[in-house]
């Protein structure tokens, strides 16, 4: 099984590379960064690419024969920020960019693209009332401009699956968690763990839907290698402490760290209904507070502090 991952050199493209190599995959790692020695993999062929360049894309699919993409690559954390000006290379890589993947599986005919979708989109938890969120629940009102541009991009899929008959799946993930995270775990969880204040952007008793970094790259995994998929749309979601109830984790093992939230903030849809991707691939989630561990020892040891035991 030849696999190319986009995104390779990303938080979570780094796990998947390494979960895909080590169960047997040929993987193709393409990526705009050049990898840093300390992350290559044994037998992983890097391919420094640039997705927004669609004969970049092609000319790697053919010359490694690869045969499925997991599509990773986004330009996600500057643009959470209401701060962001860099929205032209935004829209180049987000929109363009997927849409080259889509347009290059189908120019050299794949068997199979795994796209990282993300539960932004569904914006938040007030517009859904207490039914829980599955892969049949209409999105309203993305909270963000990136869940706006994934949105877009899970329409596109969708009219290419239709279109040209490709198998695209869309994987809805909820807010990844574990050591070299850089959205909100970032200076709730990292930050404290290096004996810093934390903060977190929604309110203590507001649940956020997690899954851990090793997860998440565990069902890409087993969606890359299974012979059948039969959704083109799963929910990559974990379960859903409160903001408190994370920080409690955390200070359990960092007693010194103080943590403030957002009082006034709303509440990110959090109720998801994960079972298809449970059921069909045996996907089994770490509990919380592993996840919040890996991460504060991940941190503390890429600053070269002592890790703190379990």
């Amino acid at each position: 099984m030849k696999v190319m991952v986009v995104g390779s050199s990303g938080y979570i493209g780094r796990n998947v590379v390494r979960y895909l190599s080590n169960q047997g995959a040929e993987v193709v790692a393409f990526d705009l960064a050049p990898v840093p020695a300390e992350w290559a993999a044994p037998g992983v062929s890097y391919v420094q690419g640039n997705m927004v360049n669609l004969d970049e894309v092609v000319a790697a699919i053919l010359e490694h024969g690869v045969q499925r993409i997991i599509a990773l690559g986004y330009y996600m954390t500057p643009l959470l920020s209401p701060e962001c000006r860099d929205l032209l290379n935004a829209a180049r890589v987000n929109i363009i960019g997927i849409t080259n993947l889509f347009e290059a599986a189908r120019l050299a005919r794949l068997e199979r693209v795994i796209f990282a979708s993300t539960v932004g989109i569904f914006g938040y938890q007030d517009g859904y009332g207490s039914a829980p969120i599955d892969e049949q629940t209409e999105p309203r009102a993305p909270k963000s401009l990136y869940g706006l541009m994934k949105l877009l991009n899970n329409g596109l899929a969708e009219r290419y699956a239709r279109t040209y008959g490709i198998q695209i799946i869309k994987v809805h993930s909820a807010a990844v968690i574990g050591p070299g995270n850089t959205a909100f775990s970032r200076r709730m969880i990292q930050l404290p763990a290096l004996g810093k204040p934390g903060f977190a952007n929604w309110p203590a008793a507001g649940p956020r839907n997690i899954v851990g970094v090793s997860d998440i790259a565990q069902l890409y995994t087993k969606m890359a290698f299974a012979e059948k998929v039969k959704h083109d749309t799963y929910m990559g979601t974990g379960p859903a402490p409160t903001g408190q109830e994370l920080a409690d984790i955390a200070k359990k093992y960092l007693p010194a760290a103080a943590i403030n939230f957002d009082e006034k903030a709303r509440v990110p849809a959090w109720n998801f209904d994960n079972s298809r991707a449970v059921k069909e691939f045996n996907w089994q989630i770490q509990p919380v507070e592993d996840m919040v561990l890996d991460e504060i020892n991940g941190t503390r040891q890429a600053a070269g502090l002592a890790l703190i035991d379990a």
